[in-house]
């Protein structure tokens, strides 16, 4: 069933019971806890999809819920939006709550962003229903956000200083991000801008990176662009080959 008919059912108290059935019929699709415990877990889990107000996500998406074992710490429920037909085509995106593994309450992880880090945190519910709806625009006419962008920009950053890929890449605001260094272990901070005519507090331009048409603002030293990368030695070795 769509969100939309999702809202009206679970308005009018078709999913109250406990019975099994009417859980799996509500979305429950797996699940480590109790099947008594299904209709409550459901209910907690009930605010992001009803305020949901977007008619592209009301229309065209699905909800279906998990709950989570994993290896250390407690059970955890998520709730997963899907759409309705077609391809997922990076228009897939997951909420989950009181995960021990992320720093917020609910957390967004979105197909677009990857699913290494999450797009978006919070402790208050509303604001992941805000910003659900504010990209709902964004999915429907697959218009890619600049932060998109960013990332890469920083996942190049990342492994012209470390020489990795696949390390997780965590939004902490607008142009704002971090990730843990696989050289000491150790939270970075990273900033990126679109012109070195607005540099970000606290930077100056000798700091800045080139990558692509971005800048990325961090606290290691800045390797110059026309110097190539590991991965771009190994490129051109293997094309002598």
């Amino acid at each position: 069933m769509s969100v939309r008919q999702w809202q009206e059912r679970f308005r009018s108290g078709d999913f109250n019971s406990r019975d099994l059935s009417v859980q799996c019929e509500a979305g429950w699709y797996y699940w480590f806890c109790r099947d008594e415990a299904l209709a409550g877990r459901l209910k907690k889990l009930s605010s992001v999809v009803l305020g949901i107000k977007a008619p592209f996500i009301l229309d065209n998406y699905c909800v279906w819920f998990k709950n989570n074992c994993p290896m250390a710490g407690p059970l955890y429920d998520d709730v997963r939006f899907e759409p309705l037909s077609g391809e997922r085509d990076g228009k897939y995106f997951v909420v989950s709550l009181d995960s021990p593994h992320e720093q917020t309450k609910w957390v967004l992880y979105t197909e677009r962003y990857g699913y290494d880090a999450p797009e978006f945190g919070s402790g208050n519910v509303w604001d992941v229903v805000r910003y659900i709806n504010s990209m709902a625009a964004e999915l429907e006419h697959n218009a890619q956000p600049d932060f998109l962008l960013e990332k890469q920009a920083v996942s190049d950053y990342i492994f012209r200083h470390e020489w990795k890929r696949n390390i997780p890449i965590y939004r902490d605001g607008e142009h704002k991000f971090s990730y843990i260094s696989r050289k000491d272990r150790q939270l970075r901070k990273v900033t990126v801008t679109w012109s070195l005519e607005y540099l970000p507090a606290g930077y100056t331009a000798e700091q800045a990176e080139q990558h692509g048409t971005l800048y990325v603002f961090g606290t290691e030293q800045p390797i110059p662009v026309e110097l190539p990368g590991k991965e771009e030695s190994v490129q051109k070795k293997e094309r002598e080959r």
